[in-house]
């Protein structure tokens, strides 16, 4: 890949970083929830899973391409799962105060649970499957190297990890945290709500 290349596949991922969308939502609620690490690990979590997926995907498609259907088919399939699993997490969450006085007695629990969520959510979105498909497509080429793809799914890791911790700092730095705080549970019920009807979307796709 040229140095073009390479700038366009960076501008797409953090247009792709950038859009709202659930990971977003998780990051905000585990933002909210009480410490920044929380926020921080999910965005590292995210960050990861999403790095993984976008080098299973670019060598995916130099590969396998034309399994592209049986493959999304299951992601959507998983993903719906997911998604689910985590709207009925946000939908049954106790209060800020609650979930921090618990936190306090389990710290570590806590922070890997932050980062397992953001790690799901970015690994079995299927709505990512269909991004890198459209980003990565017309970048993959016969003869790449396999380190090639590492460093595709490298980039993808640093943008959009420090994409979402960056979103996680301002919160934890700003009047911004101390708002969403009061309203933790009208928020937990709403992004609930909103993941499931996402998860729903997908189902009815599937059908």
């Amino acid at each position: 890949m040229n140095i073009t290349e390479w700038l366009a596949l960076s501008l797409a991922l953090i247009l792709g970083a950038m859009s709202p969308g659930p990971s977003l939502a998780v990051v905000i609620r585990n933002t909210t929830a009480g410490r920044p690490a929380n926020g921080i690990c999910t965005g590292i979590g995210h960050g990861l899973g999403f790095g993984i997926y976008a080098f299973i995907t670019a060598v995916s498609l130099s590969i396998l391409i034309e399994f592209q259907n049986p493959i999304e088919t299951f992601l959507r399939i998983f993903g719906t799962i997911i998604l689910l699993w985590i709207s009925y997490t946000f939908l049954t969450a106790s209060n800020i105060e609650t979930y921090a006085n618990n936190e306090i007695k389990s710290n570590h629990y806590s922070l890997y649970k932050s980062f397992s969520q953001g790690f799901a959510i970015a690994l079995f979105n299927p709505k990512i499957l269909a991004f890198m498909i459209a980003v990565y497509a017309p970048l993959i080429k016969s003869g790449y190297a396999l380190i090639q793809y590492f460093y595709m799914g490298l980039l993808g890791t640093l943008i959009d990890g420090l994409w979402y911790i960056s979103v996680s700092t301002f919160l934890s730095k700003t009047s911004v945290l101390k708002f969403l705080q009061t309203k933790s549970d009208i928020m937990n019920k709403a992004i609930g709500i909103l993941l499931a009807l996402y998860a729903v979307g997908l189902a009815l796709n599937i059908i």
